[in-house]
């Protein structure tokens, strides 16, 4: 009898225990399987705590939204295609955010008050302190403005500055409590909202900011997330990547309030991108509107641009200098000219540089001389300036909420609170202003921080496809666009799509033989990774009180 050589030997070893590890990851994920059963559409959704539900029905529109709506069960949650963290979703620590208004001479000095309130009360609070009235599905604050004989004869500001700071929500300040010192004392000094949310889900930029825009959520202005459908069913970037804003459905506080002043009225938006216009609205578009001053980054040159058939590049703005040296200077700070910051080869990068402290510092530059040249708050009618510091949250996608990177823009952000302040006192007067400071959402801790796990979205929708055949068009982390020609052709219904995603593990969505294996963090190899996984058209007439299951 031939006995087979030690290679052999041990490569037979190595094959029957690859073997044994096959059947007993097969025979726990069948365990797995037969322990949680997927409930029905109505049950995974109302299994949500209501505040939860009520925020994804606030963030759909039918034409616009995925047809698919889903959410991660926690600590899993989906991570960006690209690498990094994402922040989308109804949970607290997502849509908790600082809401503050300071006027001296004009918002009593209230400190912290517990009322609840969303993105949605800021317009008709806004619209209150100008003495008029607006109806939105959000409130005036009554803390800030409300009608009273004693209220209706005190001055109204000519001037509102609205501060967004992207990314800036509860869990990043409590992530660096003493690095937001001016803010801190806005809040003292005014009145803070500490049970302020987004009010919506997607907890994502452009659906945020045109919430804080019109006074409506989502399921009413139509502006749903990063991408959305447009007329024909195509999805697209939500402003079109600045050419048209045309897919907000109804006017911004701005707009109502530059018609009611025969366009008279300043307008204008400093941000980063094109998705912050939905705190003005559409300018020109509008048939017999103006064309209000919007501006925004060309991210490969540093230079402000805009649309000029529907906006206007302030001169001032274009002529704002500075960027350069502010970059040598936070350049030197560690004492050594060599392009870096924080160990980061970013500072010699133009596409790069917008993402620094040195940008903050050249970007309230470029606003406050907007402010002094272009004569905001000069005139009898209020004027609106509404701006985005984006740095936050870009450095907190490349490098997660607990960097110090994200600490060294917040820092920066909150210096540049106080000089703004500074600046509306010396340049416009106390009693003459009013100055709200927000944020659109929190941030995505990481998952080895968290117990959690970071959903492949790439996987998703590739296993969709293996599934199915190439019906997905992109998947998010709240939701799923398909492709309905192709679904139409293969007779696959968007319910069948979401039962897939419905009994989806997280097995399922890795090939890491540790997680096929053990899991990842506190989620078994056959956790479901969706808490709710539902056609989304269900979501406006959903009901869990008295229904049944």
């Amino acid at each position: 009898m031939t006995r087979p050589n030690l290679t052999q030997s041990r490569s037979l070893v190595v094959i029957a225990f690859a073997l044994a590890v096959i059947v007993v990851a097969s025979s726990l994920l069948g365990l797995f399987d037969d322990a949680e059963p997927v409930p029905s559409f109505k049950a995974q959704a109302c299994s949500l705590p209501d505040a939860w539900l009520e925020r994804i029905q606030r963030g759909y529109f039918e034409h616009h939204s995925g047809q698919v709506s889903i959410l991660p069960r926690t600590p899993a949650y989906m991570a960006s295609g690209a690498g990094g963290w994402s922040h989308s979703g109804p949970w607290p620590y997502l849509v908790d955010i600082p809401l503050v208004f300071y006027g001296p001479g004009l918002i009593s000095g209230l400190g912290d008050v517990e009322t609840p309130a969303t993105l949605a009360d800021v317009a008709p609070t806004l619209m209150t302190l100008l003495h008029g009235f607006y109806r939105t599905e959000g409130d005036a604050l009554a803390e800030v403005a409300e009608f009273t004989g004693r209220s209706l004869k005190q001055d109204i500001p000519k001037l509102v500055v609205v501060v967004v700071l992207d990314g800036g929500g509860w869990n990043v300040l409590n992530q660096w409590p003493d690095d937001w010192p001016n803010l801190a004392r806005l809040m003292r000094d005014g009145v803070s909202f500490t049970n302020a949310t987004v009010g919506s889900s997607p907890s994502v930029t452009p659906a945020v900011h045109t919430t804080l825009g019109t006074g409506e959520f989502p399921r009413t202005h139509g502006i749903t997330g990063i991408p959305v459908r447009d007329e024909e069913g195509t999805v697209v970037d939500s402003f079109l990547k600045g050419e048209s804003s045309r897919l907000i459905q109804v006017a911004t506080l701005a707009e109502r309030w530059d018609a009611q002043n025969r366009q008279k009225a300043k307008i204008a938006m400093v941000g980063y991108e094109p998705w912050h216009l939905g705190m003005i609205g559409k300018g020109a578009e509008t048939p017999g509107a103006d064309k209000d001053d919007a501006v925004w980054l060309d991210v490969e040159t540093n230079e402000w641009i805009t649309n000029p058939a529907h906006y206007r590049l302030p001169p001032s703005i274009a002529a704002t200098g500075g960027l350069d040296d502010y970059v040598r200077e936070l350049d030197a700070a560690d004492g050594d000219l060599d392009g870096e910051w924080l160990g980061n080869d970013m500072l010699d990068q133009r596409d790069r540089a917008e993402e620094t402290p040195a940008f903050i510092q050249y970007h309230t530059d470029a606003m406050l001389n907007m402010i002094e040249a272009e004569g905001y708050g000069d005139d009898a009618i209020t004027d609106f300036v509404f701006t985005n510091y984006k740095q936050i949250d870009r450095l907190g996608h490349y490098f997660n909420m607990t960097s110090e990177e994200v600490r060294g823009a917040l820092v920066e952000t909150d210096r540049q609170l106080g000089v703004i302040e500074r600046f509306l006192d010396e340049e416009v007067g106390r009693g003459r202003y009013a100055l709200v400071v927000t944020a659109d959402h929190g941030q995505q801790p990481d998952a080895a921080d968290i117990g959690g796990f970071g959903i492949d979205p790439r996987e998703v929708e590739a296993d969709l496809d293996e599934e199915f055949g190439p019906i997905t068009r992109a998947v998010w982390p709240t939701e799923v666009f398909l492709l309905e020609d192709e679904m139409a052709e293969r007779d696959v219904t968007v319910e069948e799509v979401a039962q897939f995603l419905g009994r989806y593990r997280l097995a399922d969505n890795t090939q890491r033989p540790d997680m096929v294996v053990g899991g990842a963090g506190e989620l078994d190899p056959g956790t479901r990774l969706f808490d709710m996984a539902i056609p989304a058209r269900m979501l406006p007439s959903l009901r869990c009180v008295g229904d049944g299951p």
